[in-house]
């Protein structure tokens, strides 16, 4: 990868947190934030700003709990734009990871995206310098309480903390936001850190498919247990029908009926896009991180053979015959 010279920062969390205000703060412009808790980010979106005369590049992503898209897209639409930059030699500077200081026990949503944002860096050290956990809205949020709440939330964090993660707080105020970013910009100086986000390095460097990801994994993964929920939800609802004799309760049983199976179909539909074949499955046990792939020249090419040929050519290629059709 050839070397960069752009300081790119990426802005991380669940919808309506506050990742939008920040880069509205630090570029001065009203365009990127809302006041409604709809999702306001619904791609990967970039501006370039300056902070105390340093040019950087502010990268806005949806949350996995976004009010337009699916987990599986947003998953898509971060993962795709990550490897396009690193595609071409660019690493991320910084990586804020956004959550509101109300937020003080994880619970479905919030604990899921903090989740899936973990899965995307991995578990290095170089990329843990380059986090930042911001807790927003001090604002609105009494001191005593915030910083209990605080305390809270650090035993979340504390996984990427103990790899050189720093904390930060938002009080909605420009300084602030310029403060986070400029304590982000001394740590990069200081650790000159050009590796890759997890995510980055099984895609380019391991030839991953996205669903063979760490992310993804993770994502199948609560997929899933959403699957498992709206089963039993469908056989309560099932049950309670039977016990109604009053047509308008009968009713609004049945909508809800509806409105779950709906909602089954379309999980089911993205547990089935995320599910890894057997034969993946098998070489992703002989898969070592990047660094030991290229430490083994024969590793390589079987990663190689796998990525480019339908599963019966890929053995015949391995075992020295000839590969009748590529994808």
């Amino acid at each position: 990868m050839a070397p960069q010279q752009d300081i790119i920062i990426a802005i991380m969390g669940a919808t309506g947190v506050g990742k939008s205000k920040i880069i509205d703060k630090l570029t001065q412009k009203t365009s990127w934030s809302g006041d409604s808790l709809a999702s306001v980010t619904q791609s990967v979106r970039s501006i370039k700003t300056r902070v105390e005369g340093t040019e950087i590049t502010l990268v806005d992503t949806p949350g996995f709990d976004d009010t337009h898209k699916s987990d599986l897209h947003v998953l898509h639409a971060i993962s795709d734009w990550l490897e396009a930059k690193y595609r071409k030699g660019v690493c991320l500077s910084g990586l804020l990871y956004v959550q509101r200081i109300s937020d003080n026990r994880l619970a479905g949503t919030a604990h899921h995206n903090l989740k899936m944002f973990g899965k995307l860096c991995g578990g290095e050290e170089e990329v843990g310098r380059k986090v930042v956990f911001v807790s927003t809205m001090w604002d609105k949020t009494a001191e005593d309480k915030g910083e209990r709440r605080e305390v809270e939330l650090k035993k979340y964090w504390q996984p990427m903390i103990d790899l050189g993660a720093r904390t930060a707080r938002s009080n909605g105020s420009r300084e602030s936001a310029q403060n986070i970013i400029l304590d982000l910009l001394k740590a990069q100086t200081k650790y000159q850190s050009k590796n890759p986000v997890l995510i980055q390095e099984e895609i380019v460097t391991l030839n991953r498919s996205l669903v063979e990801t760490e992310a993804a994994q993770a994502l199948y993964t609560d997929i899933q247990k959403l699957l498992r929920q709206h089963k039993q939800t469908l056989t309560s609802l099932e049950r309670a029908a039977d016990r109604v004799d009053n047509p308008e309760s009968a009713a609004q049983l049945q909508k809800q009926r509806e409105a779950i199976e709906s909602e089954l179909a379309k999980t089911f539909e993205e547990s089935r896009k995320l599910k890894i074949g057997w034969l993946r499955r098998f070489l992703r046990l002989f898969q070592k991180r990047a660094r030991g792939v290229s430490g083994y020249p024969v590793l390589a090419e079987f990663c190689r053979l796998k990525r480019t040929c339908h599963s019966v050519d890929w053995l015949r290629a391995w075992w020295g015959k000839p590969v009748m059709e590529a994808r």
